[in-house]
């Protein structure tokens, strides 16, 4: 055996190397600042009851970065002064990942494919890029559906609507008269494609908050979730995917402008001139995205801005007034994409609702590494979510009445609804901004139009409840809505 002589100097140096080794890792973690940020613990009812002042409590109380646990996941939430940082760098902070993971469709993330990448193609090259002509075709459609709603003929005795299904049924029409071209707009699939868009808003989560089970078996619910819809609505999904895959496998299209041609087109032109299987598959698969985002998203903008106006019915002369040019003889509304960029008065009350109406954790990011953030490592693989009221409602950004809605805040400022900042991101910030928001605010503005021209919007006691506080921008208000005649 060796003797103590031999082992004790070997003992000690290793001591003396261990204690070195901890010692610099130790003063490299600290000059790194290797620390999480602070969890705080909120309850149920903070996180879904009042959301917007519990999150905002926390960050007051500990700093621009907090975690919260919510459906059984820690994520972490950043004040005003992170916003940017967070949403743009795409490097560190992944859109794509993140409103993946966050829809419940983390499947489509194992695919070569990128997904959010092909459906911003498909926005800007056949939608943004063909404004005029889209505005066009959904003018009559949009006109129709506003004149559909039952007037009330007497304040003394109001008809209430149900805002809610007309204008999701007027998106959905909309969107599959655009997608698969107008031939295709028939009573049956404009039924399918309402019933997708539906079970999409489900499936992904929408309305999770407002059920016990949902909110806090988030697992066992999502299982439940896609078994339900597998089994229920197959005759929809199989409908709509019919459509498109005769559409994707013809030689020629009798529905050249449709967006279903155009996909079919550049693919054809990559594969001598056929769209293979997987393909077909594929684009079928990111038409559906198209479908949810344009006909769910759109239809509840569109209700929360109605609703706003019903409460301020003192903006709708100077509406009406924006649009007086483009009436005919008959006293018709004649919109194109033109005339309603020029409704700047609408515009700016379209932006002030979309600032004000209390939106919380509007937008996310995935971390894609361990993150250095305001003193803090965010670990790979973490929900970063802004807290959208601390921008939106940022005296520093909006002047002392940041919390006032000022419906002609934004008339003669250069800054359209569609203009976003990280003062103003309802449509997201940096590079993923939403590429549909031109779209979306001109289908706003045809809806809004359409209705006042002929009603005028009143609320039950003025008033309308928030259903899901903590998912202002995909549940609509609750109330009952009237529309009194203006013939009377």
């Amino acid at each position: 055996m060796p003797s103590l002589g031999v082992l004790l100097p070997v003992l000690l140096s290793s001591i003396w190397f261990l204690r070195r080794f901890v010692y610099s890792t130790e003063k490299k973690h600290e000059s790194r600042d290797w620390k999480l940020p602070p969890v705080v613990e909120l309850s149920e009812t903070d996180i879904y009851q009042h959301p917007q002042e519990a999150y905002q409590a926390a960050i007051e109380k500990y700093g621009p970065v907090v975690g919260v646990v919510r459906k059984n996941q820690l994520e972490y939430i950043i004040d005003h002064t992170l916003t940017a940082q967070v949403l743009t760098n795409d490097a560190m902070f992944s859109f794509e990942h993140a409103t993946l993971r966050m829809l419940n469709l983390s499947v489509l993330l194992s695919l070569p494919r990128s997904f959010a990448k092909e459906l911003d193609t498909i926005v800007q090259e056949d939608i943004t890029a063909n404004m005029d002509n889209i505005i066009e075709t959904l003018v009559p459609i949009f006109q129709r559906h506003a004149q559909s709603l039952k007037l009330s003929r007497s304040k003394s005795d109001p008809i209430a609507v149900d805002l809610e299904s007309v204008v999701h049924l007027m998106m959905a029409e909309s969107m599959l008269t655009l997608i698969f071209g107008k031939r295709h707009a028939t009573p049956e699939n404009i039924h399918a494609v309402e019933n997708v868009a539906a079970d999409i808003a489900t499936l992904t989560g929408i309305f999770q908050n407002m059920g016990y089970f949902s909110r806090n078996f988030p697992s066992l619910w999502r299982r439940f979730i896609w078994v339900k819809i597998t089994i229920l609505s197959i005759p929809y999904y199989f409908r709509i995917g019919s459509i498109a895959f005769r559409g994707l496998g013809a030689e020629e299209s009798n529905e050249s402008d449709s967006i279903l041609d155009k996909c079919a087109k550049r693919y054809k032109a990559k594969n001598q001139g056929s769209v293979p299987f997987l393909d077909k598959i594929w684009i079928i698969v990111v038409l559906l995205g198209l479908i949810f985002a344009s006909v769910h998203q759109t239809a509840i903008v569109i209700v929360w801005v109605l609703f706003e106006l019903a409460t301020r019915p003192q903006f709708l002369e100077a509406f009406r007034k924006e649009v007086q040019e483009s009436t005919n003889s008959d006293g018709d509304l004649c919109l194109t994409y033109a005339s309603l960029k020029k409704a700047e008065q609408l515009d700016s009350f379209i932006r002030e609702v979309m600032r004000t109406k209390g939106d919380t954790l509007l937008t996310t990011r995935l971390t894609t590494k361990d993150v250095p953030l305001a003193g803090y490592i965010i670990p790979k693989g973490s929900f970063v979510a802004p807290l959208a009221t601390l921008s939106h409602m940022n005296k520093e950004y909006h002047g002392d009445n940041a919390k006032e809605f000022v419906g002609g805040r934004w008339v003669g400022q250069g800054k359209p609804a569609v203009m976003v900042s990280n003062s103003y991101f309802p449509f997201g910030l940096g590079r993923w901004a939403c590429p549909g928001r031109f779209l979306a605010v001109a289908e706003i503005k045809m809806a809004v139009l359409f209705l006042i021209t002929h009603a005028t919007p009143r609320l039950k006691d003025n008033a309308y409840r928030i259903r899901d506080p903590l998912n202002i921008t995909s549940v609509a208000p609750e109330g009952d809505l009237y529309l009194e005649s203006l013939k009377d």
